[in-house]
């Protein structure tokens, strides 16, 4: 896959609005983009400088969703406690089925998350979602392919999230293979076709080297925007 880069975020959403030429629209297909100072997921650290990052998905009427996502990753310190990781590019693909009863919303879904070069190999997990009015639980559970021959790493991770107005707050924890927890504080905001964000996380990493969050904190600013396709 070709690497993202800011340069062509900006081609590309130059071309999004401003093009004239008529084009027929698939109801419920869209296609995101944007950049962030830094990506951090699950409060784990995927780069160390800024990543371009975007994304399409597909969303039926029924609740059933598919979708692929990209983003730069690379450059940052090796939760092992080793020197700056390789860069490469994380692809990401999904599908699942989603839904509302009354003020309850619900989520099942899997995902495979892939790595270019030695970031990373890849995982495979399975999610769970569930929410009432501003509160939203994710339970997600999967598996890290080692390289090398050594065994498969299982994982669990639960996040509970509050949202109120424009603000988000989301504490996460690791649990298995993986410790660690980070509580994230975040801010959005759109203006036009643009969505705008900050947010500041604080990890609590487990003292050993199985750790997943990051140590420390981070403040993040984003860009973005969906359209339909």
């Amino acid at each position: 896959m070709k690497k993202l880069n800011l340069l062509a975020l900006s081609a590309a959403v130059a071309g999004t609005f401003g093009s004239s030429a008529a084009v027929a629209e698939i109801e419920g297909l869209s296609a995101n983009i944007g950049a962030v100072t830094q990506y951090f997921y699950r409060g784990v650290q995927q780069t160390i400088g800024a990543a371009a990052q975007g994304g399409v998905d597909y969303e039926h009427a029924s609740g059933a969703y598919v979708g692929i996502w990209g983003s730069d990753v690379g450059g940052h310190s090796d939760v092992n406690g080793g020197g700056p990781g390789p860069d490469g590019v994380e692809t990401d693909y999904y599908f699942g089925y989603g839904g509302e009863i009354s003020d309850f919303s619900y989520g099942l879904g899997y995902t495979l998350y892939t790595y270019t070069g030695d970031f990373d190999t890849q995982y495979s997990e399975v999610n769970l979602n569930g929410g009432y009015g501003p509160i939203s639980l994710e339970f997600s559970t999967g598996t890290h392919d080692k390289r090398d021959g050594a065994p498969n790493g299982d994982y669990t991770f639960t996040a509970v999230t509050y949202e109120y107005k424009d603000i988000a707050v989301t504490y996460g924890a690791w649990g298995s293979d993986k410790d660690g927890a980070y509580l994230e504080v975040g801010y959005s905001k759109s203006i036009d076709k643009l969505d705008f964000g900050i947010s500041y996380i604080n990890g609590d990493p487990a003292a050993n080297a199985k750790n997943a969050a990051t140590n420390g904190t981070a403040l993040i600013f984003s860009i973005g925007t969906t359209f339909d396709l």
